[in-house]
């Protein structure tokens, strides 16, 4: 493309851009706050049901993660309990062996 019909198709462009801008941005702020807003409503909500007690909290927190990192991964979820959690975190049994030579 040449430089004189890159300018021209520039200057025909800039209208366009404008006008989404002027229409696009406050409409695009008031999604977001809308957004958050009822984001904010659902979290509180949920933090009103959600049990006292840690132990259940904490699975319920665990079982929140694993469905987002199944929705982010694609994968099965991973394994609900601590215990295996904590499993998965440990080296292979060599690895201590190693570390002393």
């Amino acid at each position: 493309m040449d430089p004189a019909s890159f300018s021209s198709l520039l200057h025909a462009l800039i209208p366009i851009v404008s006008v989404l801008a002027v229409f696009g941005l406050p409409a695009g702020i008031i999604f977001i706050i809308k957004n958050h807003t009822l984001r904010m409503k659902e979290l509180e909500l949920e933090s009103q049901r959600m049990p006292q007690s840690t132990d259940q909290r904490l699975l319920a927190i665990e079982e929140r993660l694993a469905h987002i990192e199944g929705a982010l991964t694609g994968q099965a979820a991973l394994p609900a309990t601590t215990q295996d959690r904590a499993s998965l975190l440990e080296g292979p049994p060599d690895a201590a062996r190693l570390r002393t030579r």
